[in-house]
């Protein structure tokens, strides 16, 4: 990833953009992605998932998915995965549940969260430069988010992450209106997380279109709306976007999740391109 952060514009965007390069990123999710991820394809090579707080990519890979890219349109989203995949490798598993809940906890500094020093030092030197200059700015967030609802690994879990896990997932910063512009493969999963909430309406088609060009055969589109969101619309539109595309098909999934946090009790949409 060729950026190069301006500390100048960060600091002032982190305190009020909502939804930037250097907006906050969530310190950890507050969706079931145990049971989202279950929708992944039996066989899947290669999946893209929102960097988010870091979780989607863990549990993207935790349960199957051999080659993962993340992208996001905040450059903290990706300082947290990389921060997370880095602590995976370094500590035990009681250390590494520690280490989340005290940085969901603590505002800033982050070099004040117990073991921090055996992470940071090992992220690129860009990264590690960026995090230091704005070490007295918020760049994670728990805003409403429980902790009790995030997702921590058991400790079969995470033995299982540290043998799939060895290095920081590969990263796109895009906005995702002009993701399909940057993809130079084809996955065999999409996790798109509740990321068209924040697309306008008018362009649901557009953007689903340019990401459809990179599904596999059998490959599968997942997203999901917060309560309240465009998600009657968006259903409607890619009912009828499916109706006439060749070899693809679209349903809503209900999950039996229940919880204020947690999104998939609205459901899940998965467009699916048929072998």
């Amino acid at each position: 990833m060729d950026f190069v952060p301006d500390y100048e514009t960060a600091k002032k965007d982190v305190r009020d953009a909502i939804f930037g390069t250097y907006s906050q990123a969530y310190t950890v999710t507050n969706e079931d992605l145990r049971k989202s991820m279950r929708l992944m394809p039996k066989k899947c090579d290669d999946a893209l998932v929102v960097a988010g707080s870091g979780d989607h990519p863990l549990f993207c890979s935790l349960y199957g998915a051999k080659n993962v890219d993340t992208f996001d349109i905040s450059y903290n989203a990706k300082c947290i995965m990389d921060i997370k995949t880095l602590a995976l490798n370094t500590l035990n598993h009681q250390d590494y549940i520690r280490f989340i809940k005290d940085l969901y906890n603590i505002s800033v500094p982050l070099m004040d969260v117990k073991n921090m020093d055996r992470v940071l030092y090992k992220l690129p030197k860009t990264e590690y430069d960026y995090i230091y200059a704005l070490k007295d700015f918020q760049i994670f967030s728990r805003k409403s988010i429980s902790l009790n609802g995030a997702v921590l690994p058991t400790q079969f879990e995470y033995d299982k992450l540290r043998e799939c896990v060895k290095s920081p997932y590969n990263f796109i910063l895009s906005d995702i209106c002009k993701m399909g512009g940057k993809l130079t493969k084809s996955y065999d999963f999409m996790h798109l997380s509740n990321i068209f909430d924040y697309v306008q309406s008018f362009n649901y088609e557009f953007v689903i279109l340019s990401l459809m060009e990179h599904v596999n055969p059998g490959g599968r589109i997942v997203t999901q709306f917060f309560a309240g969101g465009n998600d009657d619309i968006f259903g409607i539109r890619m009912t009828k976007l499916a109706e006439k595309r060749k070899n693809w098909i679209f349903n809503k999934k209900m999950i039996n999740s229940v919880g204020k946090f947690d999104y998939l009790r609205n459901g899940i949409y998965v467009l699916e391109r048929v072998r």
